[in-house]
């Protein structure tokens, strides 16, 4: 009972108090407060979005082109992204000065916006089934297919994805223009290609453009593969600024993301109204819930995002699904070729047979309107 006297007496003074743990970082996503706590694990933070981030402990800042030299005295930095007005800019402090020149870039005259580069930490999803009411209810649009008006022109698609091999036969349909690993940030060689998901999605596309009738002797798309395995945000960023500086009509990504920074929802965005991109293809995820809460790309206006198809034409069990979701494709895709034996289940495989429908349609001459593949968001 003195005990608790005591502590209540302590209380009252102000000396003891259950306050909560203070962030290591506060920054502003689309006018949201994103609070970073320090966890048990090195370099991983907890948030109050129920979100775990891994900080490298570089920055990104948005910033008016005109002012971005005023960036380097700071730390040294390179542009990742531009766009008319502004630069994008990657900003490395060493790590015991991380948290002053967050500090200073905010005060910075031109500064749009300055957040840590973060990745986040992925969780092991539960299996999950789509329930039957919402499959039933769920309004399944799908890409109505044209025939050529014109002579065929290749289109240019970019694939960002991870393990990307193009050394299989029937990828010799692609005429392949760079092979870049936005990690690194470097052209990847020959030894540092692997085979992985990325290769079965350019097998994907690369099965639909030669299900299309084609003149013999022209390539079926150029392409652009951009490998990315990690999730960090300057090498999203760095990833479709390449692509748009690579002039690619169609971008395809597998990623599922349940928080896009503000930075790469604005590189996105430029490369739609600015950049010359045509579309930017997504799917929806596999995670069998709302594709606006499961991948916040698909929040992003001018992004079109994919779902799957069961072999029944329902939506699959596993489908993100809802308004955020744009159209639906098959979800499986097998191929049983002469050194290659694979089956790709998923909305990576939808999003890969529209990204190679929208290439041969947009190469038949059609126009963005004459395809009628609208956003939902």
């Amino acid at each position: 009972m003195k005990v608790l006297g005591c502590f209540l007496i302590l209380l009252a003074f102000g000396v003891v108090a259950d306050t909560p743990n203070k962030p290591f970082i506060t920054f502003k996503n689309n006018l949201e407060e994103i609070k970073l706590y320090p966890s048990t694990q090195s370099d991983i933070y907890s948030s109050n979005i129920g979100l775990d981030f891994y900080l490298n402990y570089k920055l990104i800042a948005q910033i008016d082109k005109r002012k971005a030299h005023n960036v380097l005295p700071i730390a040294a930095n390179q542009i990742l992204a531009e766009n008319v007005h502004s630069s994008t800019v990657l900003v490395s402090p060493t790590k015991t000065h991380f948290l002053s020149a967050y500090e200073q870039l905010k005060q910075l005259g031109g500064v749009v916006n300055v957040q840590p580069d973060f990745a986040i930490v992925r969780r092991q999803a539960q299996i999950e089934k789509t329930p039957k009411n919402i499959l039933k209810a769920q309004q399944v649009r799908q890409l109505h297919r044209h025939k050529c008006v014109s002579s065929y022109s290749p289109r240019r698609i970019a694939i960002i994805d991870e393990g990307m091999s193009l050394s299989e036969p029937a990828l010799s349909t692609f005429n392949v223009l760079l092979e870049y690993d936005a990690d690194r940030q470097q052209l990847l060689s020959k030894t540092q290609v692997t085979n992985g998901h990325g290769s079965m999605v350019a097998n994907v596309i690369a099965s639909n453009l030669k299900s299309q009738t084609i003149e013999q002797g022209v390539p079926a798309a150029e392409l652009v593969t951009i490998q990315q395995a990690s999730t960090l945000n300057s090498a999203m960023i760095l990833a479709f600024s390449v692509s748009q500086k690579m002039q690619v009509d169609v971008i395809n990504s597998s990623w599922t993301l349940p928080f896009v920074s503000e930075l790469l929802a604005n590189v996105i965005r430029d490369g739609l109204t600015e950049g010359g991109i045509s579309y930017i293809i997504v799917s929806a995820g596999n995670h069998a819930q709302d594709a606006c809460v499961s991948n916040k790309l698909s929040l992003i206006k001018g992004v079109t995002t994919v779902g799957a198809l069961s072999f029944d034409g329902t939506v699959a069990p596993f489908s993100n699904y809802g308004r955020c979701v744009d159209v639906y494709a098959p979800g499986v895709f097998s191929k049983k070729e002469q050194g290659s034996n694979f089956t790709i289940h998923g909305t990576s495989s939808a999003a890969a047979w529209i990204t190679g429908e929208v290439s041969h349609l947009l190469g038949c001459g059609l126009t963005n309107n004459e395809i009628k593949l609208n956003n939902n968001y």
